[in-house]
């Protein structure tokens, strides 16, 4: 099944004209459930015009995907795009979504992006379920990640993960307790504040694990989201906001795993709700083997 788009406002067109809603090139789309969440899951997949390499493709795991797959993909198709006539980074990319959504399902992605932690309630203050990130990383670990496997010629050792706010938040937790599911973590504007700063709590990841970590926030976040908590060590009356969290943050994953790849970005002008566009940019300068830096190679 190819993945479409939908306008949201046609234009107006004469009584013979036939109108056919928009194909994304090579991409594919179906619905599978989540045995451990308990709820269906849109998965839209867009392969490359680039041969995979040697290995197999690389695959980056796109988060909130009815909103986002789209955007990564066009993103792709132009940011690595070597030459008028070139092919692009041959990343493959799979979009994970919920069937039915036109952008966001708040209720799903509260649940499934968020954490449990202990003393807090089951419900966030707009009456959503939360915490089943665990659930929702037995779904990536033993359902989807095996089925991409079977479908496409991939490497499993080069797998990517991105995620916006909550999304975000699941990217850093899934790194800090399942550190070998994917090689690279992007988290935009993370939900820091989520669960009064418990990241900072999780045991330390064994040395041999290795990944490569981006952070990024838009400069315009600061002071529009709630702050670290207490747990960061910060005093209450000079808690930074969202902007600052991500640098410190950046800073601390860098000072507990020294091992790790840790990257930092602040997007100038860019605030929550579009910062995902300047960080399309950023996150594949990140995934592109052939402009990483020498101190990695």
């Amino acid at each position: 099944m190819q993945a479409t788009w939908a306008a949201a406002q046609a234009p107006s067109v004469t009584a013979d004209s036939v109108t056919q809603p928009v194909v994304l090139p090579d991409s594919q789309q179906w619905v599978m459930h989540g045995d451990a969440t308990g709820r269906d899951y849109l998965v839209q997949v867009s392969v490359p015009d680039a041969s995979p390499p040697a290995g197999g493709y690389p695959v980056l795991y796109v988060l909130d995907g009815n909103a986002r797959f789209p955007l990564v993909v066009m993103g792709r198709d132009s940011l690595t795009l070597r030459g008028p006539d070139g092919d692009t980074s041959p990343w493959l990319i799979v979009g994970i979504g919920y069937p039915d959504t036109r952008r966001f399902n708040g209720s799903a992605r509260s649940e499934d992006y968020t954490p449990a932690v202990s003393n807090m309630p089951a419900v966030d203050s707009r009456g959503r379920p939360v915490g089943g990130a665990e659930h929702f990383q037995d779904f990536l670990q033993n359902q989807l990640l095996p089925r991409i496997a079977d479908r496409f010629e991939v490497d499993a050792s080069r797998r990517a993960l991105l995620g916006h706010s909550y999304g975000g938040l699941f990217a850093l937790y899934t790194a800090l307790t399942r550190p070998p599911l994917f090689s690279n973590y992007i988290a935009i504007s993370p939900s820091l504040w989520w669960g009064n700063g418990f990241l900072y709590e999780l045991p330390s990841v064994p040395g041999g694990v290795k990944a490569r970590v981006l952070l990024g926030a838009g400069a315009q976040e600061r002071g529009r989201r709630p702050a670290f908590a207490q747990r960061s060590g910060v005093r209450s009356n000079a808690l930074p906001a969202m902007c600052d969290n991500v640098a410190c943050f950046a800073q601390w994953l860098k000072s507990h795993h020294p091992h790790w790849v840790v990257k930092h970005q602040t997007f100038t002008g860019s605030d929550h709700g579009n910062v995902m566009w300047p960080a399309v940019r950023a996150l594949w300068r990140f995934l592109d083997k052939s402009r990483l830096d020498k101190s990695e190679q």
